[in-house]
């Protein structure tokens, strides 16, 4: 009857211990597995023009930021990006990406790219999608979060969120409005997501000066013949 029981506690003990060191070898096989990346940017693309910033500026920078699947390990990780066979945008030249880098016991990293003013944009828009590829730091992420597209011009043209955020500030697009805008408020990035007290100071700043405006020269006309007004 002892001898059970010894046998059963030994049997016990044995089970526990492979139970634990098949959960150990678990946690390192998955801490070693590499992690994947994705772009959290949606929508995954962003038109830059020059045209809203002084002649002075040639240069400015894209912030893309990126995320990983899995764990955060204790040193740096290299996300690899890819110019996509096809660009019209040539790298060193158009733009340059900066150092992409998953630092140490981080989640999320944050990548520029530096985009240049160059002669040839002030009559063209030119193009690079950046892929992620797979390295030995990440394999891919989400399927449809894999690309970051820039569009890189020097002409004035219609923010790509106009529609969705500063219509209902600033009514319908124009480009006489929009440079009345860019003159009146300093404001030169206008594909971002504002803060909303900065959209409504930036939408009573600009009826103020349309009030300054035509008391002082009669109203505003755009390029259609429509007055310009803010609702």
């Amino acid at each position: 009857m002892i001898m059970k029981l010894i046998l059963k506690r030994s049997l016990v003990m044995c089970f526990i211990t492979l139970a634990f060191l098949s959960c150990k070898r678990d946690k390192e096989l998955l801490f070693n597995e590499p992690g994947a990346v994705y772009v959290t940017a949606l929508p995954d693309s962003t038109v830059f023009t020059f045209a809203t910033s002084p002649d002075a500026k040639v240069t400015d920078t894209i912030l893309i930021t990126y995320r990983i699947i899995g764990n955060a390990v204790p040193q740096d990780r290299q996300i690899r990006l890819e110019p996509r066979d096809g660009a019209t945008a040539k790298a060193g030249y158009h733009y340059k990406v900066g150092p992409a880098v998953v630092k140490a016991n981080q989640f999320i990293a944050t990548v520029p790219v530096y985009v240049y003013r160059k002669p040839g944009l002030k009559d063209s828009l030119v193009n690079v999608i950046l892929d992620i590829k797979e390295n030995a730091d990440f394999k891919l992420g989400f399927a449809n979060q894999l690309r970051y597209k820039i569009s890189i011009s020097d002409v004035l043209s219609k923010p790509t969120i106009w529609d969705a955020v500063w219509a209902s500030y600033f009514g319908t697009y124009s480009v006489v409005k929009f440079k009345f805008l860019l003159a009146v408020t300093g404001k030169t990035d206008w594909n971002s997501y504002p803060y909303p007290q900065d959209s409504r100071y930036l939408s009573q700043k600009a009826k103020n000066e349309l009030l300054l405006y035509n008391q002082t020269h009669g109203p505003l006309v755009d390029e259609f013949g429509m007055e310009v007004i803010f609702p």
